[in-house]
């Protein structure tokens, strides 16, 4: 299974204070991999697997899913819903409803974009050459049409098939950006969203490398540091330059 190579963007390429977090992200965690596959229908095949959708979870369902049926729309569609349904058990809770998403997700391929996901994308995205966002927009109002993808999902869809060089931003790790950049996290999450994604999408070299790179280091941060509920800014190396660390202690500490 192929994974995009990894490049380490240059001083020249990235503003300082982010260059400086993503290199001391991957002193600490080392370089990072996309886990999965890397075709547009196959990842969103993966995340439907597991359920919640951590990436152990949704490989187990889909290692599974790849040996036993197969990953073509007319393997799923031929499998019955209960075997489906019990492949899908190894990826975690209902598994049922998970089998009735594989199907609905490859009828949806085979019927209406004739079993070839990625070249309809491919089709969506000649519009960002007439005009900026169009192609964008459209490829993932593609996307956001299957079970369980949202726009984050989406971009990250874009970004990691080398479909699109967009931004993206890890969904659960979202706010380990906002934090390190902007502060506290704020209560409206497509706002904090978007937010990230400007701000990455500005500041970020405009390739596949820089900004995958730059998705699966934030992404890592949030799932061992910088936890959602409870981060655990003791043991953070990012305090320095993290505008949410900064805000607390100036509040701890009172003139």
């Amino acid at each position: 299974m192929e994974n995009p190579p990894r490049v380490t963007p240059s001083s020249k390429d990235c503003p300082s204070n982010l260059l400086q977090v993503l290199d001391a992200l991957e002193g600490l965690y080392g370089p990072q991999r996309l886990a999965g596959p890397i075709d547009p229908y196959e990842m969103i095949l993966f995340v439907n697997c597991g359920y919640p959708a951590a990436d152990a979870s949704c490989a187990k369902g889909f290692d599974a899913l790849k040996r036993e049926v197969g990953l073509k729309p007319n393997e799923i569609l031929a499998a019955s819903k209960p075997k489906l349904a019990k492949l899908m058990r190894l990826g975690g809770i209902v598994p049922e409803l998970r089998a009735e998403r594989l199907m609905e997700i490859a009828s949806s391929v085979k019927d209406e974009f004739g079993g070839n996901l990625k070249a309809i994308l491919r089709k969506s995205l000649q519009e960002e050459k007439r005009e900026p966002g169009k192609g964008i927009r459209a490829a993932k109002k593609v996307l956001q049409q299957f079970p369980v993808i949202g726009e984050p999902s989406a971009e990250k869809i874009l970004l990691f098939s080398k479909l699109s060089p967009v931004a993206a931003v890890p969904s659960a790790a979202l706010d380990v950006p906002i934090r390190l950049w902007f502060g506290e996290p704020g209560k409206n999450y497509a706002a904090d969203y978007a937010k990230a994604r400007n701000f990455l999408s500005a500041e970020l070299p405009d390739n596949f490398e820089a900004r995958g790179r730059a998705y699966l280091l934030l992404k890592k941060h949030g799932q061992e540091i910088c936890k959602r509920s409870k981060p655990k800014c003791e043991r953070c190396p990012l305090t320095a330059q993290c505008n949410y660390f900064q805000a607390k202690a100036g509040d701890s500490n009172p003139e």
